[in-house]
């Protein structure tokens, strides 16, 4: 697990990604931190491989196998009630799909768990990279935004981690004599990382977006702020929740809901608080959005694209009348209807094409959604201003507005649907939603597809084998072992 990392100066691709001389192929940790520039080059490495993988190096590959790449997507909405797929028995998209994980058909979740640590190994040669010796040249203000940027996506790879997989080995050095051994730490012991890492960020970062020239596509502290607000949301914490969103909420200098629901996904866009902008030259990808690629069919003749995820009609019934999140975000395609947030994909890229889409890993829509929960379930004593967050996106929507009748309990149900309906096939949010809000089994047992239902126990995703053949002390979750 640990030592599987790819190597973090075997990078390329950072000169159209942030318009910097790519690096060179190997390079030693004191040439590497040596000068401002140089260390430049190790925190765009790291956002390279978040959004292509390890297909960064492969002109021919795809760059669809990381977490941070389209994958957290595809594998939560198969598993809520986002997608659904048909294909031969034992494809890692249909027992997915079905809820019917094991530990012999981990392919797709073992890309979610390699992906994610390592991200975590590189970060963590970073952090060790800028605290050395070696960085003593550094200018503070540089050394802090780099280090800020890094303990964030450090955060960022365990908050998903341990979503999808549960107690998580908390791996916090390079050092492959203390991590070779590690056992798996309780969730609540990795919010506590995630939170500390955060906060440890956040007085490092800048407050605009100057050191991504412009473009939301380096971390600043607004993002941390969002990430803090969806963490406290998760760990129930809502006073915080609902400061952290609203801190974000208030830079109205810099963030707002796009009025015209079309342009919230663009490279432009003044919703997003922090995007993954990809690479145009590959000749897979083209200028699509690995995510885009993978999933949207926007403007191909039918049946032409062999892309497997329909919406589900559990989704699709929830949207009223003339809602424009479902004539704007969805496609039809065939007999179903596929996600269409993103335009660009396989039919319609070009390489070295404009890029207009950029990757959103958050928008500020989320944190009206998070701040309204958060009162809703914290301080229904002010559910009004929880239904303003909620009609702020409804307006944007084209649906009636809520009214401030609604009592506490319906404001909370109001808050899950539209969470449902602005967040779907986003980043795993509906299968976090289910599993965190504890509706999961109630929901998905109902499913046809996922019958019969096999167990809870398919609410985490088995570690993979060959990482705990290799650590003794990696206990498989729950069940797994039988099945």
């Amino acid at each position: 697990m640990i030592c599987a990392a790819s190597g973090l100066f075997l990078l390329s691709g950072c000169k159209k990604f942030l318009e910097v001389d790519p690096p060179i192929s190997t390079i030693t940790t004191e040439e590497m931190f040596a000068n401002n520039k140089q260390a430049e080059l190790a925190i765009t490495g790291i956002y390279t491989k978040l959004i292509h993988s390890a297909d960064a190096l492969n002109p021919a590959g795809a760059g669809i196998k990381s977490f941070a790449a389209g994958l957290s997507t595809i594998m939560g909405s198969l598993s809520s009630d986002d997608f659904f797929t048909s294909g031969a028995a034992g494809d890692g998209n249909v027992v997915a799909n079905q809820n019917k994980l094991s530990v012999r058909n981990t392919s797709l979740t073992g890309e979610l768990w390699e992906s994610g640590f390592k991200t975590i190994y590189d970060a963590n040669a970073v952090i060790e990279g800028l605290q050395s010796d070696a960085a003593s040249n550094l200018i503070d203000s540089v050394r802090n935004q780099l280090l800020g940027e890094t303990l964030t996506i450090r955060a960022f790879s365990y908050f998903y981690l341990v979503n999808f997989f549960g107690d998580l080995p908390l791996v916090l050095t390079t050092d492959f004599n203390k991590t070779n051994k590690l056992s798996r730490s309780p969730v609540s012991k990795i919010y506590d990382q995630i939170k500390a890492d955060l906060l440890q960020a956040l007085p490092l970062l800048n407050s605009d977006f100057s050191v991504g020239k412009g473009e939301r596509v380096r971390i600043n502290r607004w993002f941390v702020e969002a990430l803090l607000a969806r963490v406290y949301l998760y760990t129930k914490e809502y006073g915080e929740a609902i400061s952290r969103a609203t801190a974000v909420i208030n830079q109205t200098s810099m963030f707002s809901i796009e009025p015209d629901i079309a342009n919230v996904f663009l490279s432009g866009s003044r919703e997003a608080i922090f995007q993954l902008k990809p690479n145009n030259e590959n000749p897979q990808l083209r200028n699509a959005t690995p995510e885009g690629y993978r999933v949207s069919t926007l403007g191909a003749p039918a049946s032409t694209l062999p892309s497997p995820y329909s919406l589900s009609n559990e989704l699709l019934k929830e949207f009223g009348v003339g809602d424009k999140r479902r004539s704007s975000w969805t496609s039809p395609y065939a007999s179903f209807f596929t996600p269409a947030k993103y335009k660009i994909n396989q039919a319609n890229g070009v390489v070295s094409g404009p890029q207009t889409e950029y990757y959103v890993v958050m928008r500020l829509a989320e944190l009206y959604l998070i701040r309204a929960e958060a009162i809703a379930i914290g301080d229904p004593g002010n559910k009004d201003n929880a239904i303003d967050d909620l009609n702020e996106l409804r307006r944007r929507a084209d649906v009636d507005e809520l009214p401030k009748t609604l009592t506490a309990e319906q404001v909370a149900e109001a808050v899950a649907k539209e969470r449902q309906l602005e967040l779907f096939a986003e980043w795993g949010h509906r299968w976090f939603d289910l599993k965190r809000t504890g509706k999961a089994s109630q929901v998905l047992s109902q499913i046809a597809a996922k019958q019969p239902w096999v167990g809870d126990y398919q609410l985490l995703y088995p570690i993979p084998a060959q990482d705990i053949t290799f650590n003794s002390f990696l206990l498989q979750n729950p069940e797994y072992n039988n099945n």
